[in-house]
């Protein structure tokens, strides 16, 4: 009996032995087989970690290697989620009494940068060294010191909508992960900051370290060394920027100083403007944003205005050009023009007025006629010969082209009829028509440069190697009516009856037309021109927007043309 009950507790045993086996066999080939790969890359991931090092971005220099945009250090302190998950309350609130800093910010800061348990996450960000240092040494393995660079722009208010600013790709990961760009990089967004940001990025690093089960740094498995940006050089003068805004004062608008025959750009100011070291910083983003001033748009090439009489001298190009008029054709100014029932007006009654004294003193009677000589189709062909409606192709982005209107412009979009009218205020840069200042910098400058649309630019070379060699291209307009048109522009500013007169006294020989455009508010004021005559270096464009009239865009183009003379800021290209 004894051996029968033995014989079978024995086969029991092993049934149940076989069975557990068979057990252990299937989760283990679960495990190991089926789920082999996943959990083989994720204790990769427990215990091999990489710690992101950030490249140092290229600065950005003005012509004279003044720096205008660095990476600084920036120290901060930081922590790794799994070392403090159990102590994290504590240690925020005992950092806090220490630094009097408020703990819910410490909360936001940890949560908004949180990328995984074990990456470092900057709970306090940019303190000076010694302070860090100080947290370091009381908090010991707790927290450590993370520096990475951070972008300062020295010229902050002056250059800010030609150098814009650098933030977080995270931020707009969605937009620009389709582009190359991680998470955890930089990347330029507006002005220069964008438009190179492939020579300024520089290639991030990373230190790769073992860690054991409780996150403690166990090995140095290797390190990439994160690779610099290059520096560039810009074609600005920053004293030159810094010049144009005093000279603004308050006003609105754009000026822009440009090298007359290759197309740097010595200065380009839009005024209202705004911080970049605030969007690095996080500081005041929403008054920029919401400002109805709009102090981010580029008003040098991104807003459109009416150029009322700084179009005149294109048409008087356009006249002689298609054999309309001739320089002693003559037209007489009564003050006003009858067409039909319309009246269209000139300030004055000039009385008879050929083509220099209708630039001189800048006759609407006249190019009334010629306007209607020409018609609009020939007047559109001409405007977008000298680029009024053509990006100029400055190495900015966002820039906005301007509008040249025709007869099958007006029928497609507005679905009428072109009329008298319409060709009358098209003559005077009037009705429809809608471009840039640079637009109107880079028409005047047709003739400072002989003739020739310079395309602009304001990279001047990247670390030792030159810009592309400038393009321009040439309109084939006869030296005769040139020299005709440049005399006139001349004898605008240097006749006493000129309508820019005024800056005359400032002995730099300048040529140039002023301009009142008029529109829904204040007119805008404009002044282009070129100097010195005989041997133009130089191509300027003041534009006022609701200025009220071209005088108030002299007394800003005096104001600041005085004080580059005074500093001998002005020097060949």
């Amino acid at each position: 009996m004894r051996n029968s009950n033995l014989g079978d507790s024995t086969t029991f045993l092993k049934k149940l032995y076989f069975t557990g086996f068979c057990l252990l066999g299937l989760v283990l080939f679960f495990y190991q087989i089926i789920k082999g790969d996943y959990y083989l890359e994720r204790a990769k991931n427990n215990y091999v970690r990489l710690l992101p090092s950030r490249a140092i971005r290229g600065s950005i220099f003005d012509r004279n290697e003044n720096p205008l945009a660095f990476d600084r250090a920036a120290f901060n302190i930081s922590v790794i989620p799994y070392q403090i998950k159990n102590k994290k309350v504590q240690l925020f609130k005992d950092l806090s009494s220490v630094l009097n800093y408020d703990p819910t910010l410490l909360h936001k800061n940890y949560t908004e940068n949180l990328r995984s348990r074990f990456s470092p996450v900057n709970i306090i960000e940019d303190i000076d060294k010694k302070t860090a240092l100080g947290i370091k040494e009381r908090f010991e393995d707790s927290v450590f010191v993370n520096s990475e660079p951070k972008r300062f722009y020295s010229q902050p208010w002056e250059s800010a909508h030609v150098l814009g600013y650098i933030k977080e790709v995270a931020a707009n990961y969605e937009i620009l992960k389709k582009y190359g760009y991680s998470p955890l990089e930089r990347a330029g967004f507006l002005g220069i900051e964008q438009y190179y940001d492939a020579y300024l990025q520089g290639q991030d690093g990373a230190t790769s370290i073992e860690v054991d089960a409780k996150g403690k740094v166990v090995g140095f498995l290797g390190k990439q060394i994160p690779i610099k940006g290059k520096d560039i050089y810009l074609t600005l003068d920053s004293q030159i920027q810094k010049t144009a805004r005093q000279s603004m004062e308050k006003k609105r608008g754009a000026i822009i100083l440009m090298n007359s025959n290759n197309g740097e750009i010595l200065a380009l100011y839009s005024q209202p403007s705004f911080n970049p070291n605030h969007f690095i910083e996080g500081k005041d983003i929403a008054k920029f944003l919401t400002n109805k001033r709009s102090p981010l748009l580029n008003r040098a090439i991104q807003a459109t205005y009416p150029m009322g009489s700084t179009f005149k001298p294109i048409l008087a190009a356009a006249g002689l050009e298609e054999d309309k008029i001739s320089p002693a054709d003559e037209f007489t100014c009564t003050g006003e023009f009858k067409l039909g029932i319309a009246n269209f007006r000139c300030m004055h009654a000039h009385g008879k007025q050929n083509l220099h004294e209708a630039i001189l003193h800048s006759c609407n009677i006249y190019f009334y006629n010629v306007g209607l000589a020409l018609g609009p189709k020939l007047m559109a062909k001409w405007a977008k010969r000298f680029g009024l409606d053509s990006s100029t192709e400055i190495d900015l982005p966002y820039e906005k082209k301007g509008l040249i209107p025709n007869p099958k412009w007006k029928q497609r979009k507005l679905k009428t009829n072109w009329f008298g009218g319409d060709t009358l205020n098209f003559s005077i840069g009037q009705g429809f028509v809608s471009v840039t200042p640079i637009e109107v910098l880079l028409a005047i400058n047709v003739f400072a440069s002989d003739g020739y649309l310079v395309n602009p630019h304001i990279l001047k070379r990247v670390e030792g190697q030159p810009a592309n060699p400038p393009s321009k291209t040439y309109l084939g307009i006869k030296e005769k009516n040139l020299n005709a048109i440049k005399k006139a522009l001349r004898d605008t500013v240097k006749n006493q009856n000129g309508t820019a007169h005024a800056l005359e006294r400032l002995k730099l020989n300048i040529s140039g037309k002023t301009g009142t455009a008029q529109n829904k508010g204040r007119p805008h004021g404009w002044f282009v021109g070129f100097f010195p005559y005989g041997n133009n270096k130089y191509t300027l464009c003041i534009f006022l927007e609701n200025g009220g009239s071209s005088y108030t865009a002299l007394k800003v183009g005096y104001k600041f043309l005085r004080e580059i003379k005074e500093k001998r800021l002005l020097k060949d290209g």
